[in-house]
């Protein structure tokens, strides 16, 4: 008995730490495509050039696209000012990782804040990862909630707990991020419907 105790004990530490060594490799492949703000935010910037298109157009173009991918009741605009030419919105990446053990299921979502500020011909894209949820169920269906800023999440601080979870969690988000500068500059200079639809000759 103490035999399989001990096998099953060394065999659960080999994998943790495959799994962590894992994780480390995934993270040092994206080393230096993120920063942090002064609070410990994760901050990312893209400029977008549109040399043909007005400060007007930009705006109107960024502003559609949060209308049609920001509309649930926790994605919410925040600010809108039109002559400043600034947007600002928050949203939640829905479960960017799932880590899945014996009894317990941990589902991970990132939260994260989206600046647009635009100016006649380019607009620049500003998107910050701020907090992570934790939710872990049991086999019973029973769950608990944990909240953790950016600052105390790994790898931004190096001591963060769930190593592997949550940098698994990290370098998932960081691509769910480069995904929305990519649909955002998209709508900025194509807009966000077929024009062949959605043209003026109607």
């Amino acid at each position: 008995m103490r035999y399989i105790i001990t096998s099953l004990f060394i065999l659960a530490f080999t994998l943790s730490f495959a799994q962590t060594s894992k994780t480390r490799s995934l993270l040092r492949s994206i080393e230096g495509e993120w920063k942090t703000d002064d609070k410990g935010n994760v901050v990312y910037v893209q400029i977008v050039e549109a040399a043909e298109l007005s400060k007007e157009e930009i705006y109107t173009r960024a502003l559609d696209y949060f209308t049609y991918n920001y509309n649930n009741g926790k994605s919410v605009k925040q600010t809108k000012d039109p002559e400043k030419g600034r947007i600002l919105a928050k949203g939640i990446y829905q479960k960017v990782h799932s880590a899945y053990e014996v009894f317990l299921v941990t589902r991970v979502s990132s939260h994260h804040i989206v600046q647009v500020d635009i100016k006649e011909g380019r607009a620049r894209i500003i998107i910050t990862l701020n907090q992570m949820d934790h939710v872990s169920t049991d086999s019973e269906g029973e769950s608990i909630y944990h909240a953790y800023a950016m600052s105390e999440c790994y790898p931004v601080n190096p001591r963060g707990r769930s190593k592997t979870v949550g940098g698994k969690a990290f370098y998932k988000s960081h691509f769910q991020v480069l995904n929305t500068f990519d649909k955002l500059e998209k709508a900025i200079k194509e807009g966000n419907t077929d024009q062949t639809i959605a043209g003026d000759d109607w």
